[in-house]
């Protein structure tokens, strides 16, 4: 059995439907409401005859809508009471209709605003660095990322993150001071939702980095991230540039089974194992460390010279004045540090120097320079003897800092580690 649904309750639906779909239909059907008041009053005028000036449908329909914009265009108006009458109806409806507006563009400017601060507009970036995710590293992050920029006219750096895009602008402003050159954009979203990352315009970025929460499963939330991008349907042709940290190298090779050759993953807890079994033996150490890894002074970077291709590793060596070569990096990926000197750069290899900033690795015009052997001074081998090293406290980490000292300690070296749960040695 059917229900016969009235005139005033489908007309109320369609009103309805028009007034969820937001500003733009509003105004619309705003201006269709006006439009036939305006014809409908015009063409009962002509008809009549009531107008005193004799004018036509379509000059009445014109003097009809600068009323309804303007009521004080009422005020001039002379003839019979029914032309007055119909006048007035066009000017309370102008007046309905002005009011309206005024309100549905306020609400739709509110709504706008509502909307920017909740961090859900499209970044119409390119070349751009993204940092997905948010934790405490992120400002130290962010600090060299400007630091690296400084050579560049414009750069941005676009903050994704289940966090208020409010909060985050007010944390970063307060803790990094504002950089002339690099732009930082925060948006709100999840980095594992392919529709969130859609806001962040990740096809057209020039890096990406992948930040670990501080709870739950920080692994887990770097290896859905990198599916999200890599297996994205409407990703790019283009490989990605993708960093990312992991807590445990146990999870390691899925992630890279995951990412590919696009993502690199850093194993935090093995780097900074490492880098603590070598600063604990060498005193100094961390500064160069800290030196080569900042954006401050030196860094290390690769370059691509054609013109080397072909050339040992000893020509490569001298071919630079402001730079340091090191190594070189093969065009399949492989890292040669320090390779012997008849070693030969093939075409699409790079070199990996050492250098003040990535535009400052030129080749020197005179590439004749002789090596200078008074600069040479011979140093006495020191014979390793055996070390005592203590450890305080214990964490995940201890076990590979042991094994990275036992690879390098002299025979009869003493390990000592001081804990909550007792005293541990080991010769």
């Amino acid at each position: 059995m059917t229900h016969n649904i009235s005139f005033v309750k489908r007309l109320r639906y369609w009103l309805d439907n028009m007034t969820s779909r937001g500003t733009k239909a509003m105004i619309a059907m705003l201006f269709i409401m006006t439009l036939l008041l305006v014809v409908f009053v015009a063409l009962l005028v002509n008809v009549s005859g009531i107008d005193p000036e004799g004018r036509d449908i379509f000059e009445l329909s014109w003097a009809s809508f600068m009323r309804a914009i303007d009521s004080g265009t009422m005020a001039g108006d002379q003839g019979p009471v029914s032309f007055l009458l119909a006048m007035l109806v066009i000017t309370v409806g102008g007046i309905f209709v002005v009011g309206t507006l005024i309100g549905i563009i306020t609400t739709g400017i509110d709504s706008k605003l509502d909307q920017l601060r909740k961090g859900k507009s499209f970044v119409a970036e390119k070349d751009h660095t993204i940092i997905l995710g948010w934790s405490p590293q992120i400002f130290t992050v962010i600090s060299e990322l400007i630091e690296a920029n400084s050579n560049k006219d414009h750069a941005c750096i676009a903050v994704l993150a289940e966090k208020d895009k409010i909060e985050m602008e007010d944390e970063i402003s307060s803790r990094i001071p504002p950089s002339k050159v690099t732009r930082i954009v925060c948006r709100t979203g999840s980095p594992i939702e392919m529709t969130d990352l859609e806001i962040v315009n990740h096809r057209d970025a020039r890096s990406i980095i992948i930040m670990p929460p501080e709870s739950g499963d920080p692994d887990s939330c770097v290896i859905k991230t990198v599916l999200a991008l890599v297996n994205n349907p409407g990703r790019r042709r283009e490989p990605y540039h993708i960093v990312g940290v992991l807590r445990d190298s146990d999870n390691l090779l899925v992630a890279e089974m995951v990412g590919g050759d696009e993502v690199q993953l850093i194993p935090a807890s093995d780097l900074i194992a490492r880098i603590s079994a070598q600063t604990c033996r060498q005193s100094g150490l961390s500064l160069v460390y800290a030196e080569l890894l900042d954006f401050s002074g030196d860094e290390i970077y690769f370059k691509h010279e054609p013109s080397l291709s072909g050339k040992s590793y000893s020509e490569a060596l001298h071919a630079f004045d402001t730079s340091a070569v090191i190594g070189i990096r093969r065009k399949e990926g492989r890292i040669l540090l320090n390779p012997p000197l008849d070693t030969q750069l093939d075409a699409g290899d790079m070199v990996v120097a050492i250098s003040e900033d990535d535009d400052t690795i030129r080749l020197s015009p005179d590439s004749s320079q002789s090596l200078r052997e008074d600069m040479i001074v011979d140093v006495l081998p020191v014979p390793d003897a055996p070390e005592r090293i203590i450890i305080l406290g214990w964490n995940r980490q201890v076990p590979i800092i042991i094994r990275e000292l036992d690879a390098y300690v002299a025979q009869g070296s003493y390990l000592r580690i001081v804990a909550e749960e007792g005293v541990y040695t080991s010769a």
